[in-house]
């Protein structure tokens, strides 16, 4: 699966990490992605309705971890209500490392309450929407406008690295959401032509992008954050497992943007999320 998953990404550097996250989960292939064993995806909308104003839900889902997960009846996603007002300052403790609101709530015991809304699957992947710190909008089929904080960046890249991995050929989503090298634009010009990068990938190839666990920023500025995002993996009775990968972002045009440096992003497996800030 691994070798099938690299070669629909030939040419795409940028997007490399999704890569890793995908054949990690993969290697469990009797598991089911949605505990429910529903395969229901987003609801079919009518080309004459602009992308993202179709507002609601579908019936939730809960994903191989009991996590919920919601189905926007609109493909591009749902816009949640927004309270900038929850948003972090710079002079705030937990400025670098507070959870965007609207997500899910740790309870004590550990568990989670995951809010409706805040993991919506899209396009077959499944990206977080806040409350807080965006997005926004959407914009021609694609979430925009994140808050100018850690946490907007973070949400940015977590959308971002999911979205392009599973719509690869998607010239709309790449321009809007991906600030290119001129090397990494020509391989995707190049991978496109050839017919190597399809628009959307098949839900057996996206069934494992499933909510991440977490982020850490790794480095802030107001133009330029270093965001990791950790994807955990089924447990493999020995000690839990996650797929990291380390995402540049940069703040362009009044918005969060990854950035590509012709290289594919840094990953590693990791066992531990001490210091990381789950959500």
């Amino acid at each position: 699966m691994a070798r099938i998953l690299a070669a629909a990404f030939l040419g795409v550097a940028v997007v490399a990490g999704s890569v890793v996250f995908v054949a990690t989960r993969d290697q469990h292939p009797g598991s089911s992605a949605n505990a429910l064993g529903s395969t229901s995806s987003s609801a079919v909308v009518p080309t004459t309705v602009a992308p993202g104003t179709v507002r609601g839900f579908g019936v939730p889902e809960a994903d191989v971890f009991g996590r919920r997960v919601d189905i926007p009846q609109d493909p591009a996603g749902t816009i949640v209500a927004q309270h900038p007002e929850l948003q972090k300052k710079p002079t705030d403790p937990d400025w670098l490392t507070a959870t965007p609101a609207g997500l899910c709530q740790r309870q004590s015991g550990g568990s989670s309450v995951c809010s409706p809304g805040g993991w919506q699957k899209v396009h077959g992947a499944v990206v977080p929407v806040s409350t807080s710190d965006g997005p926004t909008r959407i914009e021609a089929g694609v979430a925009a406008g994140y808050a100018h904080t850690p946490q907007g960046a973070a949400l940015a890249a977590a959308y971002t690295v999911y979205e392009v991995a599973a719509r690869p050929g998607d010239r709309i989503l790449r321009s809007l959401r991906v600030l290119l090298t001129a090397a990494d634009q020509q391989q995707f010009d190049t991978a496109a032509a050839e017919g190597r990068l399809p628009d959307q990938l098949d839900e057996f190839s996206t069934r494992w992008m499933l909510a991440l666990d977490g982020f850490r920023v790794d480095q802030y500025s107001d133009d330029y954050a270093v965001v990791s995002l950790a994807a955990r993996a089924l447990d493999d009775g020995q000690q839990p497992t996650w797929s990291a990968a380390t995402v540049p972002m940069v703040w362009h045009n009044g918005d969060w943007l990854l950035r590509g440096t012709g290289q594919q992003l840094p990953t590693r497996t990791i066992h531990d999320l001490a210091g990381w800030t789950t959500w």
